[in-house]
């Protein structure tokens, strides 16, 4: 199964030769950036080493192990991640929560990360890996493997453990039984406690390639070429978010992207301060968000557009493609000034700046370059 994991080969080497040598570590850290496959590969490794199946590929996916690890209800595998709270009332050392609607987020989160583990999942409240987390993996952590070889425990997104609970999770770091595999995943190892750092075998994850996103996209999810090329320019990387963008589709932040490339062509004030009225609020803030990553492609697409044809993205929309390049050549001048603008405004958008500032920056500064 290790196979599904894409662009992650140096990973999956370093996995694969522990199982094969028998040199399984107590404690892995796997980071690298969101959306990349670090938790699926945490779930396959402890699949793998729990597998029953006598055939050199393992995990196989099929064996009564396998099967109760993809449904998280193996005896010897515990997930924890990062959940709110209600007030004093956090989770029991035996993994009770008694407060219901927590719960239920709790539960629907986990239901979420086996039925369709790339869908973005929002909590409504602040969350974090507490200390009644880490007592309750100790508590677990002190019982015999119940079905496996080994006790498996994968601790998802381990920068949100507070002060209290990393070092909590710490003494359990330095003496983990030898029947246990403690896995952290992160996207940010520098906010881990170095003292975690240094007590874990590190495994680096990478960007995911965009030729192996737009191979994967078009032979799974059956896209045409310029969807494959679209989603996997905006994911920058992130396998995740190109899944995320192929289910909920972008047409609409395109064709919002189109209509406000032709009200700046056509350099027509009264319709952009129409189309910016739309911006007001807080709640437009993923929808600019989309649109600024299109106008990132749209600005490489016009760099590509004299030399490089085979590398645009929006081919059905060569006409608008060559009006802009028209209105200012010189492409290898103002096409990095324009992409870190861009960059910078995303990086805004997420410091919660007002979407309507940000739509007008963009408006303004793209006027001057094209048509100052």
């Amino acid at each position: 199964m290790f196979e599904k994991i894409k662009g992650q080969e140096k990973a999956i080497s370093i996995l694969k030769n522990a199982i094969e040598t028998d040199k399984i570590a107590h404690s892995y850290l796997f980071y690298g950036p969101d959306g990349v496959g670090k938790f699926t590969t945490a779930l396959y490794f402890g699949m793998a080493i729990n597998c029953h199946s006598t055939l050199e590929k393992r995990p196989c996916g099929i064996c009564p192990s396998c099967k109760k690890f993809l449904s998280f209800s193996h005896p010897d595998f515990l997930f924890v991640f990062p959940f709110p709270k209600e007030k004093d009332k956090d989770i029991s050392i035996e993994g009770e929560i008694k407060v219901e609607k927590i719960l239920q987020e709790y539960e629907s989160y986990i239901e979420n990360k086996i039925k369709t583990p790339w869908k973005e999942f929002h909590f409504t409240k602040n969350i974090g890996i507490r200390i009644a987390s880490i007592r309750m993996l100790e508590n677990r952590i002190k019982l015999s493997p119940n079905e496996g070889n080994y006790k498996v425990y994968i601790i998802e997104n381990a920068e949100t453990m507070g002060i209290q609970a990393a070092n909590a999770f710490l003494k359990t770091l330095e003496e983990p039984p030898t029947d246990t595999v403690l896995i952290l995943t992160t996207s940010k190892p520098n906010s881990l406690l170095p003292t975690i750092l240094s007590r874990c075998q590190q495994v680096p994850f990478l960007p995911v390639s965009r030729k192996i996103i737009e191979k994967e996209l078009e032979e799974n999810k059956f896209l045409e070429n310029i969807e494959a090329k679209m989603f996997a320019r905006i994911a920058h990387g992130n396998m995740e978010k190109a899944l995320q963008l192929v289910e909920k589709g972008t047409t609409a932040s395109r064709e919002e992207t189109i209509e406000f490339l032709n009200i700046l062509i056509a350099q027509d004030d009264l319709r952009f301060i129409d189309f910016a009225n739309r911006y007001k609020t807080s709640k437009t803030q993923s929808q600019l968000m989309e649109i600024i990553s299109h106008l990132i492609i749209w600005i490489s697409d016009i760099s590509y557009f004299k030399n490089f044809p085979s590398e645009i993205v929006n081919l059905d929309k060569t006409d608008m493609l060559e009006t802009l390049y028209h209105q200012n050549p010189n492409i290898d001048e103002y096409a990095p000034k324009i992409l870190e603008f861009l960059e910078l405004m995303l990086k805004k958008l997420a410091g919660h700046v007002n979407p309507q500032l940000i739509i007008i920056g963009i408006y303004n500064k793209l006027s001057e370059i094209f048509f100052g």
